[in-house]
């Protein structure tokens, strides 16, 4: 008698235990929002050092200025996106990059000679269009093997 009470208790606690562990809420991911903005550039500053244009972003914040990823693409064809930084090769090189702050990424144009060169718009006959794509380490993070240099993957992924 006391053999099957005491299976009946340790039944009793499997049945339970089973029960408790069925039924506790799966842990859930924070829900992540890419932010991805266009801007359309008719005309660029400049220095004595280099072509440039700053574009502002709101979603670049004192909170994630040193967290978040961020993509930048150049389009001068339709349909077309260049992730930054590159260098367009010709008889004398230009090198695009960018920097971020909170609110703003500049986009620099260099020329790899004397003086400044031409502005983008200029070399390539066409008005520059940029995307620009904020990324929480979240987004990143859970996706390992995304191509973000390829802004097709990276729209389709977060669209």
């Amino acid at each position: 008698m006391k053999k099957l009470s005491i299976l009946g208790i340790i039944m009793l606690i499997c049945i339970a235990t089973t029960i408790t562990n069925g039924c506790k809420k799966k842990d859930t991911p924070p829900a992540v929002t890419v932010t991805s903005l266009t801007f359309s550039v008719p005309a660029w500053s400049s220095n004595s050092l280099k072509w440039y244009t700053d574009l502002s972003v709101p979603a670049l914040t004192s909170a994630n200025i040193n967290s978040a990823s961020v993509q930048v693409y150049l389009s001068t064809a339709s349909g077309t996106w260049t992730a930054l930084p590159f260098t367009e090769v010709r008889s004398i090189d230009y090198f695009m990059n960018y920097t971020t702050s909170i609110g703003l990424v500049e986009v620099n144009w260099i020329f790899n000679s004397a003086g400044i060169g031409s502005d983008p718009n200029s070399i390539y006959s066409a008005t520059c269009q940029f995307k620009v794509v904020v990324i929480p380490p979240a987004a990143r993070k859970s996706n390992p093997n995304l191509n973000w240099n390829n802004y097709k993957e990276v729209k389709t992924r977060f669209n």
